[in-house]
C-alpha cells in the first residue's frame, strides 16, 4: 500500500464509510470527514495526513498557503508534487518500508494489538479491552497505528525508546470546515519552517537513513520531515495475502497484518528538544535564562481548559514562559482576519503513567472572534478560575486537618468538571460580542458561586458536632475573604 496513490484514508460521506486516496482528498472540494472506531486513531490519521502533506508539498509562503487552503489542487499539480516521493511512502516496500526496518533483531513476533495504544498485550488493560480483540488489521489501520505509536505513545517498555517528544504530549490543531482545509491550516509554510527549525538539516526519513545504535543526535539538527515521522523503534510488520475483515475499522482487505517484529534494547540519545510543529511548550526562567524546557503534557485529573492560555497564547513572566504550537502561531498570523474570523482548536493526546495509558483526551474549543484582540481577558479568565480553585482547595484542606474531612481533592475534581461548561459559555459570550470585561466578570462570579456550592456540599456532614460547626464557620469565613480578593 502506497500512502500517496492507494485508497487508505478512512472517511465518512453521506453516512457511508469508505477509503479514499490522498489525491482525491486534496484535489476535490468534497466535505470528507475522518471515520474510525477510536478517536485516538482518528487523531493519528489526521496527524499522519498533515505530516504527509508537510513533507511532500510545503507551501513557499503565507500567500501560497492561503491559496491551497481555499482551492483544491489540480490533479496534474498533485502528480507533479508527488514525483520522486512514491518509494518513500510504501508500507510494505521490500527495501525501505514506511516507518520500519527490514532486519529487526527480535526472537519472536508481537501480536498486532500491541501497536494500538492502550490496548492490552502484557499488563496494560486500559479501556476495559481484552487481549486478542484485534488479531488482524488492514494496511490502512497498520499505517495509522504505526505512525500514532511512534508519534504519541510512551515506549512499549523500559527496553524501548519513546517518540521524539516522549509519551503523553499534547497536540493542538486548527480545525477547518472540511478535512482538506484542516490539513492545510496545519501545514507550515517553508518560511515558517525555516524560522522554527533554523539549524535543521535536510536529513531523510528514519526508514531511509536509519538511526544508529548508540548515536547522539542534536535535536536542533533534525529536519522537519525526519522529525514529524520520527521512528524510535526498529520494527517490521508481518503481512500475508488473504481476504478478511479488519478487526479495527471493519473494512474488507485483501492483505492483512497480524503481528510485527520489534527489536528491544535499541538505544540512542537525542540531545536537546526538537521544536515540534504540533506541540505547545513551556519552560522555567532562572536568572533571565530558560531552564527545563518541555512539551505540555496531559494530566488525568486536570482538564484541558486549565492550559488554554498555553494552547493559544505566547506567555512570559519573570519565573516561567510558554509558547503555543507553531501551527497555532501560524494560524493567527496567516489565516485569522484574512480568511477565518475565529479559531476552532482541537486538543488531543494521552495521559500516561510511564508506559501505561490512563486516558485518551480529545477536546474542542471554539475560540471567539475577538480572542486575539482581547488576549488579556482570556489570560485573566483562566488565571482567576484557577486561583478560585486554589482558594477552595486550600480552605477545605485546613478544614480537613481539624475535622478529619479529607475532601479537598474531591472538591478540586468537582470544580474542574463543573467549570468546563462555564469556560465554553465564557468563550461564547465573546463571540456574541458581549463586552469583554462584562463577560469576564460574569464568568468569575460563576466560578466563585461554584466554589461556595462545593464547599457547602462537602462540609455539611461535619457540621453536626460543635467542633465541626465551629471549624465550618471559621473556614467559611476564610473562603469568603479569599474570594473577595479575586477581582478582574
Amino acid at each position: 500500500m502506497n500512502l500517496l496513490t492507494d485508497k487508505w484514508i478512512p472517511i465518512r460521506l453521506g453516512g457511508q464509510f469508505s477509503q479514499i486516496t490522498l489525491q482525491q482528498l486534496l484535489t476535490t472540494d468534497t466535505d470528507y470527514h475522518l471515520a474510525l472506531p477510536r478517536d485516538d486513531m482518528e487523531l493519528g490519521a489526521l496527524q499522519l495526513l498533515i505530516s504527509l502533506v508537510q513533507a511532500i508539498a510545503p507551501p513557499d509562503d503565507a500567500e501560497q498557503l492561503r491559496q491551497r487552503a481555499k482551492t483544491p489542487l489540480t490533479e496534474s499539480h498533485y502528480q507533479k508534487i508527488t514525483e520522486g516521493w512514491l518509494d518513500k511512502f510504501d508500507l510494505l516496500h521490500d527495501r525501505q518500508p514506511f516507518m520500519q526496518v527490514t532486519d529487526p533483531k527480535a526472537k519472536e513476533a508481537t501480536p498486532i494489538q500491541k501497536l494500538f495504544i492502550g490496548l492490552p498485550e502484557g499488563n496494560n488493560h486500559a479501556f476495559f479491552n481484552e487481549p486478542g480483540e484485534i488479531s488482524h488489521i488492514c494496511e490502512s489501520c497498520s499505517a495509522i497505528a504505526l505512525f500514532n505509536q511512534a508519534s504519541n505513545a510512551p515506549g512499549f517498555s523500559g527496553k524501548h525508546k519513546a517518540g521524539l517528544r516522549g509519551g503523553g504530549k499534547i497536540n493542538t490543531f486548527a480545525v477547518g470546515e472540511s478535512l482538506r482545509e484542516t490539513i492545510w491550516l496545519n501545514v507550515l509554510s517553508q518560511q515558517v519552517v525555516n524560522q522554527v527549525l533554523p539549524e535543521a538539516m535536510a536529513n531523510d526519513f528514519c526508514w531511509i537513513s536509519p538511526i544508529h545504535s548508540g548515536q547522539k543526535i542534536p535535536a536542533d539538527l533534525i529536519g522537519i520531515n525526519r522529525g514529524l515521522f520520527w521512528q524510535p523503534l526498529r520494527l517490521r510488520l508481518s503481512s500475508y495475502e488473504q481476504s478478511a475483515v479488519c478487526d479495527h475499522c471493519g473494512h474488507t482487505t485483501e492483505k492483512i497484518v497480524d503481528r510485527f517484529l520489534c527489536e528491544a534494547d535499541f538505544k540512542f540519545e537525542v540531545v536537546g528538544q526538537w521544536s515540534h510543529p504540533h506541540s505547545p511548550r513551556q519552560w522555567d526562567i532562572k536568572k533571565g535564562s530558560k531552564e527545563k524546557e518541555r512539551y505540555l503534557s496531559l494530566n488525568q485529573l486536570i482538564p484541558g481548559w486549565t492550559q488554554l492560555n498555553q494552547f493559544v497564547l505566547n506567555q512570559s513572566t519573570d519565573k516561567q514562559g510558554s509558547a503555543r504550537a507553531p501551527v497555532i502561531d501560524q494560524f493567527e498570523q496567516v489565516f485569522l482576519d484574512r480568511t477565518h474570523n475565529k479559531l476552532v482548536l482541537y486538543v488531543a493526546g494521552y495521559a500516561n503513567k510511564q508506559a501505561a495509558i490512563l486516558e485518551r483526551r480529545h477536546e474542542l474549543f471554539a475560540m471567539p472572534e475577538q480572542w486575539h484582540e482581547n488576549k488579556k481577558w482570556l489570560e485573566r479568565a483562566i488565571d482567576l478560575a484557577l486561583e478560585t480553585k486554589q482558594i477552595l482547595r486550600g480552605r477545605l484542606y485546613y478544614f480537613g486537618k481539624e475535622t478529619g474531612a479529607h475532601v479537598h481533592t474531591q472538591a478540586e475534581r468537582q470544580y474542574y468538571q463543573q467549570t468546563e461548561s462555564n469556560i465554553h459559555r465564557f468563550l461564547q459570550n465573546f463571540s456574541h460580542r458581549i463586552e469583554a470585561r462584562q463577560a469576564l466578570q460574569e464568568f468569575i462570579d460563576q466560578c466563585k458561586s461554584l466554589a461556595r456550592q462545593i464547599f457547602e456540599e462537602l462540609t455539611v456532614p461535619y457540621q453536626y458536632s460543635p467542633a465541626g460547626l465551629a471549624q465550618y464557620a471559621k473556614s467559611r469565613s476564610s473562603l469568603e475573604a479569599g474570594l473577595r480578593n479575586i477581582s478582574i
